[in-house]
């Protein structure tokens, strides 16, 4: 009986110790494998970000072998962002990651530009840029990404395809005159983009007249009233940005923005935002958030499993810009509005909207 107690135990000891090696093993391998953390800039609910989600995942899954964290940054006052940059910075030190994956300009200026001097981690950014283009405009070696851009190109040609498929201007005749064109929004580091690429585009068949950049309702208003008395048409920019009542919520605020814009202006109009079109802007042309991810994702992904330096890579190749695009409808406002587009227009419509979930009704 003695002995065969002895054997039991024994038994018992070198399974516990099998276990113990087990985890031990799985905790290591764990620990090796490369690890990206993914910065957003916004809130997980919004269209954008969700876009860019759904690029990462189209390039790392369950199955990659890597680590993948994603912390959205959803502070709503300068208080609670330095809190959550604070501990954004702590969890980076106890983490470790290889790569850090800055999307958009909050992350990009107040989190990767922090680690250029260290040199480590890596740094793949995303999206629009802050206002000084600190990623974009490093010489550092560790640096590597793709900028967002807006589509002027696809904006001109889709808006007025916009103008002259609506009511209004299959009933007018005449000879023929350019489109007056204008853009209408804030002065945040998305509306700065914005402006750069409208002032820079080459217009074809449109005649731009300006660009109003609001920092207040009543500017907004002021400037709603004058575009349309100077244009034929109007893009919609970045309005997050503008100055909002207190007790106020941001989606709140940016509902009553739009709905002044549509109370305001009877032009055919494009947004360049996803949100701006779940706010009841007819229609929205915006750089392909899929496309952020996923070129940023493939880049964090060699980074992580080669380790590869982005010193050896042509400079042409490290920085990137956004060359694919996505089209969204609100198609109630489409129809109250008597707007209407082509058949091509209105397919990738539809595929964009299912990629990107764009929220709109």
């Amino acid at each position: 009986m003695t002995v065969h107690l002895g054997m039991q135990r024994k038994r018992r000891f070198w399974v516990a110790m099998g276990v113990v090696a087990m985890v031990a093993a799985l905790a290591w391998t764990g620990m090796r494998r490369p690890a990206i953390l993914v910065l957003h800039s916004q809130s997980e609910r919004i269209p954008w970000t969700r876009g860019v989600d759904a690029g990462i995942d189209r390039v790392i899954d369950q199955n990659s072998g890597i680590r993948l964290q994603r912390i959205y940054f959803s502070a709503h006052n300068q208080e609670q962002a330095v809190t959550q940059m604070t501990e954004v910075r702590r969890f980076i030190a106890r983490w470790r990651p290889d790569v850090i994956l800055a999307v958009d300009d909050l992350a990009q200026a107040q989190v990767g530009a922090a680690y250029l001097a260290k040199g480590t981690p890596q740094i793949v950014y995303s999206g629009i840029e802050d206002q000084e283009r600190t990623l974009s405009h490093s010489a550092m070696p560790q640096v590597r990404g793709i900028a967002e851009r807006t589509p002027w190109p696809i904006v001109e040609r889709t808006l007025l395809q916009l103008a002259e498929l609506s009511s209004v201007q299959a009933a007018s005749s005449g000879p023929f005159k350019p489109q007056r064109i204008a853009l209408l929004s804030d002065t945040g580091s998305a509306a700065e983009e914005e402006a750069r690429g409208f002032a820079a585009h080459v217009w074809q068949a449109a005649q731009p007249v300006g660009a109003w950049r609001c920092t207040t309702l009543e500017q907004w208003q002021q400037a709603l009233d004058e575009i349309a008395q100077q244009a034929d048409v109007v893009v919609i920019g970045d309005y997050r940005n503008l100055a909002g009542p207190e007790g106020l919520s941001r989606a709140a605020w940016r509902q009553l923005l739009a709905n002044t814009v549509l109370a305001r202006l009877q032009l055919p109009m494009t947004a360049l935002s996803a949100y701006a079109v779940s706010d009841g802007i007819p229609m929205g042309i915006l750089p392909s958030p899929i496309e952020q991810g996923e070129v940023a994702a493939q880049m964090a992904l060699h980074i992580s499993r080669e380790g590869a330096s982005p010193a050896a890579l042509p400079e042409h190749q490290k920085h990137l810009l956004t060359q694919d695009f996505a089209l969204i409808l609100n198609p109630q406002q489409m129809q109250r509005r008597h707007l209407s587009l082509g058949a091509m227009d209105t397919y990738y419509a539809r595929i964009s909207g299912r990629l990107i979930g764009s929220g709109t009704p």
